[in-house]
């Protein structure tokens, strides 16, 4: 068993040295796909996207609302099911707005 442990030890500290050459190697540049380099631009940018995934959410969210609460058929329980969806739908869309009048904010300050 103690051989076994040092030709595994010998192993994974001979490995290391591969993984060093491997980066040594730096003939590859890539281009940047963001376009910058400080934090506070791939924040923004990250919110954005964010952004642009929430906005079609909130919408297809608000109409299952809607179709749940005029499907009710007089059912308080589903009539309330579909005002929740109503209200979370328009929390979370609020709270993605926030975000980013915050990274504006934090921007402005910091610029």
């Amino acid at each position: 068993m103690r051989k076994i442990k040092i030709l595994l030890t010998m192993i994974a500290m001979g490995n290391f040295g591969i993984v060093f050459n491997a980066l040594a190697d730096n003939s590859l540049d890539l281009p940047n796909p963001l376009g910058c380099s400080d934090g506070i631009c791939v924040t923004t940018k990250i919110i954005n996207f964010i952004f642009m995934l929430a906005a079609p959410i909130c919408a297809i969210m608000v109409l299952w609302g809607g179709f749940k609460m005029m499907t009710s058929s007089g059912d308080p329980e589903k009539f309330s099911s579909g005002k929740k969806t109503l209200l979370y739908a328009a929390v979370g869309f609020v709270v993605v707005l926030l975000a980013n009048s915050v990274v504006s904010i934090i921007g402005s300050i910091f610029k």
